[in-house]
């Protein structure tokens, strides 16, 4: 990918990230600690098949860093500003502000 690492400016949304993540790289290798802790077949179940060459293959679960389209940017941060507005509006009537 052109210009990897790619820094940080901000998280819209972190997912199961701890957020301190300052580029890609560091984004990628959280991904995999995180990958590393919950074994493929929990996720897809237990993927086996033997090709057409006799050989057994299984699937294996990775994180890339793409592109993200539009549509879903849109929608994550959307969310996220909501998020933030009840937020501020369960804070206002603690009278947290």
């Amino acid at each position: 990918m052109k210009n990897f690492p790619i820094k940080v400016k901000r998280f819209v949304s972190k997912g199961e990230l701890d957020g301190t993540e300052k580029d890609s790289a560091a984004i990628l290798d959280s991904c995999c600690n995180l990958l590393d802790n919950c074994e493929s077949h929990e996720i897809l179940g237990q993927v086996l098949f033997e090709g057409q060459d006799g050989k057994f293959y299984t699937v294996t679960v990775e994180a890339v860093i793409g592109p993200a389209s539009k549509d879903f940017a849109r929608q994550v941060m959307d969310e996220a500003a909501e998020k933030a507005e009840e937020e501020a509006l369960d804070n206002a009537d603690r009278g947290d502000e």
